[in-house]
């Protein structure tokens, strides 16, 4: 009984290697006619035939494949029809022979075969050049001309010198038109292949298939020189020119051309394709200096051959001048080479190099189903460094990670510097995603050492989305591979102030359309998708203020709630964050001015609002911030504006905005203390009123003297400078208690209350008027998490 039919099973690939099969079969059967000469012309009437319709059908099964991109269908209509014709060539071509005339005779049946040899000579460069290329400028079109100029012109020196010039020189005009002139049409019309054949190694490809365009390269080498050696043969002695030895020069393009439709087919049978550019077949920066040599070297036989030596020696003179000049554009070409596939300041890989080496790793991996990853690394808050401590100090901290990335990474991989603070790793070969993750980590373990600049001890914050490729889903281009890592580094920017991010799939790509979602948050305000909820930040003393912290969120209608660290680094980007800014501080101010008249007299509570590094930035701030109060009647005492560190880089805009706003009695608060590029210069000279302990030094707290270090350094420092201090990200009974020990009067996180909603703070008003305080232990809750 037959077993179920598997959905997506691989298709059978053994009809693939038929014409390796053949062309096994047909080599030693035409090398045994040197010994039995009398089947001669069925045995090679049947290998043409036999190579030709296994062209023709791979041809149209890899012109009509539906996993075959339309781009990479295209060449194959052209190579279909040049195997057509050359089916009705082998035919009409060996009815010619059987006549019994020369093939110097133009009959009715050489006339057909070669006015179809002819004609397969445009289809099959159509074909070539119809394969996509990579897009030139002007300038780059202008240098491929000249190049093919000079591939062409010596071209035409080794037609002219070995055949045409031959013919001609011995013509005589009173014989008429002599016989052999009719074979000196497949050279010219080859001239045609030259063309393509040069176009094609100094433009480039892109190609889904890297080895069926080499074997059409090959194949047009072949038929070139298949073509000239008959010519020559048909000139000279036109007696070897059905030799089987000639067959053989005759078979092996058409065997090399029906292995690239297989090969085509082949690679298209397993997974979809994908667009890749080529690698060079060869080095076509200097094609055009070896075709001068070629040139030269013609010249130079040709005047010794005729006895002319002075010529000899001009012309020898003339090539030692040349390739003078051509070893120096070679050493300038290298020189160039080196600039462009290097980064200047870092010494690492360029994008230029990365793409090259990634395009090798993407063909060897799909060659031997073996997974390669990429990182993609931004460094935190590089910016602020340039802005506070001078490019100097930026160039050094890019040198220094480079350091890092080189310690780093094995010797078969590659690190490159994208352009600015974003750097890359190729991870050549891995076993998986866990290796990636490993390396990642290594960097980020590495990147944790400080490095002095400026008399400053920096460290160095990196962000790093990771991408691994799957021989399961297929091949991918680099462009596609680099965007998956874009998306993951988007990921770890949003999520954390350092770390990795691995992309897995659909879910996790939340850059990936970040275009659409930036639309969507530019109307999510007017929509009335955007709403507040409040954090109560808990005074462990009765006697003191209570406050809330305004937190906003975004409940998009299709994908639903949106994190804040996924959409406020996007309103960043796209300029909406003066809105919802703007927004979040007039509705909270209204929200807490009406519940302060529902308190008692004498009770108090103060808003915090958070402002984004970009609201800083706007010189108009203070002037907005203080409309804003005046519209709502807030008293500007209880309000406090939250900032990070990464907000007084740029001094000269910040610092006038944030003193304006204090004189008017607001109050700033430096939150996530600890975590930015910020000195101590910061917290002593500019204007600060409370320091906000990162959740990050919370967490560390275990009862240990090393775990309160940072806690109880910075409740010493806002003693010690009159500053107020908050401690965030309580979750636990022990994190309360012991920063109550540490000297903590203000607490907030989820161990009191979670972020509420405005109706759940009303009801809560509604118990009790005096809300929210702490019982006497400090270890219990405040309010329910709910």
């Amino acid at each position: 009984m037959a077993g179920p039919l598997r959905i997506g099973a691989r298709p059978r690939q053994w009809p693939l290697s038929l014409p390796y099969l053949a062309f096994a079969i047909i080599v030693p059967a035409n090398l045994a006619l040197l010994a039995f000469p009398g089947p001669g012309p069925l045995v090679t009437a049947l290998s043409f035939l036999v190579l030709e319709l296994l062209g023709l059908a791979f041809s149209l099964r890899a012109a009509t494949h539906p996993r075959l991109d339309p781009a990479a269908r295209r060449p194959w209509r052209f190579m279909a029809v040049c195997f057509l014709l050359l089916v009705v060539f082998g035919a009409t071509f060996g009815m010619a022979q059987t006549t019994g005339k020369p093939l110097t005779v133009l009959t009715p049946a050489l006339a057909v075969a070669i006015s179809c040899r002819v004609l397969f000579v445009p289809l099959f460069l159509g074909g070539l050049l119809s394969f996509a290329a990579q897009p030139l400028d002007r300038g780059e079109r202008w240098k491929l001309a000249m190049d093919l100029t000079t591939v062409i012109g010596v071209g035409l020196m080794l037609m002219w010198y070995f055949l045409i010039g031959p013919i001609l020189g011995t013509l005589d005009p009173r014989a008429g038109v002599r016989p052999e002139l009719i074979l000196v049409i497949y050279p010219i019309a080859d001239f045609g292949l030259i063309v393509g054949l040069s176009t094609v190694l100094l433009r480039g490809v892109i190609t889904s298939a890297r080895r069926s365009v080499q074997l059409l390269l090959f194949a047009t080498v072949a038929y070139l020189a298949a073509n000239l050696v008959a010519t020559y043969l048909a000139v000279h002695n036109s007696g070897q020119i059905t030799s089987v030895r000639m067959n053989l020069l005759f078979l092996m393009p058409a065997f090399l051309m029906a292995a690239a439709a297989a090969e085509q087919c082949r690679q298209a049978g397993e997974q979809r394709a994908a667009l890749r550019p080529s690698r060079p077949i060869l080095p076509n920066n200097y094609l055009p200096f070896v075709a001068l040599f070629c040139g030269y070297a013609l010249l130079a036989t040709a005047a010794a051959r005729t006895g002319l030596f002075p010529w000899t020696g001009l012309i020898a003179s003339a090539a030692v001048m040349t390739f003078g000049v051509a070893a120096r554009q070679a050493i300038a070409l290298r020189e160039n080479h080196a600039l462009v596939i290097a980064d200047a300041l870092t010494g690492l890989a360029s994008r230029l190099r990365l793409r090259d080496v990634m395009n090798r790793a993407l063909e060897r991996g799909d060659r031997s189903d073996t997974p390669m990853a990429v990182l993609l690394i931004d460094l935190n808050g590089f910016k602020q460094v340039n802005d506070t401590l001078g490019h100097e100090a930026g160039d050094l901290l890019l040198v220094a990670f480079a350091d890092v990335l080189r310690r780093t990474v094995r010797r078969t991989d590659t690190a490159a510097r994208l352009g600015g603070d974003e750097f890359a790793v190729l991870l050549d070969t891995v076993n998986g995603a866990e290796d990636a993750i490993a390396v990642a980590e290594r960097i980020l373990d590495q990147a944790r050492t400080p490095i002095a600049i400026a008399g400053q001890q920096v460290p160095i914050r990196a962000s790093i989305g990771i991408a691994v490729t799957d021989p399961a889903d297929g091949p991918v281009t680099p462009n596609e591979l680099l965007h998956r890592a874009d998306s993951a580094m988007y990921v770890a920017k949003r999520t954390k102030s350092a770390g990795w991010h691995r992309h897995i799939g659909p879910v996790t790509e939340s850059g990936q359309d970040a275009a659409v979602l930036g639309q969507d948050l530019l109307a999510a305000t007017a929509a009335g998708q955007l709403r507040i909820m409040y954090q109560p930040i808990i005074a462990l003393d009765a006697d003191e203020q209570v406050a809330v912290e305004a937190l906003v969120r975004w409940e998009h209608p299709v994908r639903g709630p949106i994190a804040p660290l996924a959409f406020i680094p996007l309103a960043e980007e796209i300029g909406a964050i003066h809105d919802i800014g703007a927004w979040v501080l007039e509705r909270a101010c209204r929200q807490v001015r009406a519940w302060q008249d529902r308190f008692p007299p004498g009770r108090t509570l103060c808003l915090s609002v958070n402002l984004s590094t970009r609201q800083l930035e706007r010189e108009t701030l203070a002037a907005e911030v203080l409309a804003v109060l005046a519209e709502t009647g807030f008293d500007a005492r209880r309000l406090v504006l939250e900032i990070t560190e990464d907000a007084l880089a740029d001094e000269r805009t910040s610092v006038p905005q944030l003193q304006e706003l204090r004189d008017h009695g607001i109050r700033i608060a430096l939150d996530d203390f600890g975590t930015g590029y910020a000195s101590l210069r910061h917290v002593t000279q500019l204007p600060i009123d409370i320091l906000k302990l990162d959740r990050c030094f919370v967490a560390e707290l275990n009862g240990s003297p090393e775990g309160a270090a940072v806690a109880e350094a910075v409740m010493r420092l806002g003693q010690l400078l009159h500053l107020d201090t908050v401690a965030e990200g309580i979750e636990e009974p022990a994190q309360a208690t012991e920063l109550t020990r540490l000297g903590y009067r203000n607490l907030q996180g989820f161990h009191f209350a979670r972020p509420l909603p405005p109706e759940a703070i009303d009801d809560l008003i509604d118990a009790d008027s005096a809300w929210p305080r702490l019982p006497a232990l400090p270890g219990s809750r405040a309010v329910s998490p709910g």
